[in-house]
């Protein structure tokens, strides 16, 4: 009986530890059952949106996918409320449609700036009448990145005239951004930016992202857009969140404070201080920044 008993719990451990290795070796991972087949593809990203949109992206060349969902909260989005799937194969696109496609996209952990979760789509449609389900889906472990307009050739003169003649319309920019500064002493050596901008995103909780760097180094800082004087702990994600970057690899906030000496919301100027220790153990301290938005 000991014997038995010790074989059983012997295959238990090692079936737990094969799936905690598959995970691990899949880290990021992003993995589907289409029709019974398995769809895991080699590209898989999460996108942040200026308006808070996170959009989940996998490509295998041949085939591909994207999901949204309305903000980064963890919680339940069902697929009435998203209503933005799609699946493309062999130039064939699989949409979701009203009142006939089903589904949901669970949004179990944000932690690191990292995105991890679950869904399920059923009866995409494509135009020659085709339907498509995903079912066992799961995202694992996905890097937050920011999402970058792409801008076609063609188009870049028309685009460039257009902001041209918005800039003459609208000559003033805010002096307090005109004169933005960030400095910062990383592992003790002094960080000097000349590189600034502000970003504000969101629509139901807006919040502002300021950024400064070099050639070399960047940092950004994420807090509400109302925020009032005041200290606040910082994190890798959440209203409170902040990344050092080193030669383009990013590393988010594991524990630190935002203290906020000034914001005026008439002005659009704010100003204050940070410190805050990485994810691959950069220390950030003495920041000082003075921004407009």
């Amino acid at each position: 009986m000991i014997k038995k008993t010790t074989l059983l719990l012997f295959l238990i451990c090692l079936i737990l530890s094969s799936c905690t290795t598959d995970i691990e070796l899949n880290s990021p991972g992003l993995q589907a059952t289409i029709d019974g087949k398995l769809f895991r593809p080699d590209i898989r990203k999460a996108i942040i949106h200026d308006d808070g949109t996170l959009v989940i992206v996998g490509n295998t060349g041949t085939e591909s996918i994207s999901f949204t969902t309305s903000s980064t909260d963890v919680g339940t989005y069902r697929l009435q409320q998203i209503n933005k799937v799609s699946f493309e194969k062999n130039d064939i696109k699989f949409i979701s449609e009203d009142g006939i496609s089903n589904g949901q996209i669970v949004i179990t952990e944000i932690y690191d700036n990292l995105v991890s979760g679950n869904f399920y789509f059923e009866n995409l449609k494509s135009t020659n009448g085709k339907s498509m389900s995903f079912q066992n889906g799961w995202f694992y472990r996905l890097p937050i990145e920011n999402f970058v307009p792409e801008i076609e050739e063609e188009e870049e003169e028309i685009i460039i005239t257009v902001e041209e003649e918005e800039e003459e319309e609208n000559p003033e920019i805010n002096p307090c951004l005109l004169n933005a500064s960030l400095t910062a002493m990383i592992n003790g050596n002094e960080m000097i930016t000349d590189d600034h901008d502000a970003i504000p995103f969101g629509v139901n909780n807006p919040s502002i992202l300021i950024k400064a760097g070099n050639e070399d180094e960047e940092i950004t800082i994420v807090f509400p857009v109302n925020v009032t004087a005041g200290t606040y702990s910082l994190a890798g994600s959440g209203n409170y969140s902040a990344t050092y970057s080193l030669f383009n690899e990013k590393a988010s906030a594991i524990a630190g404070t935002l203290t906020i000496t000034s914001h005026d919301t008439e002005s659009k100027c704010i100003s204050g201080g940070f410190e805050f220790t990485t994810t691959s153990g950069v220390i950030v301290t003495e920041g000082l920044f003075d921004y407009g938005y």
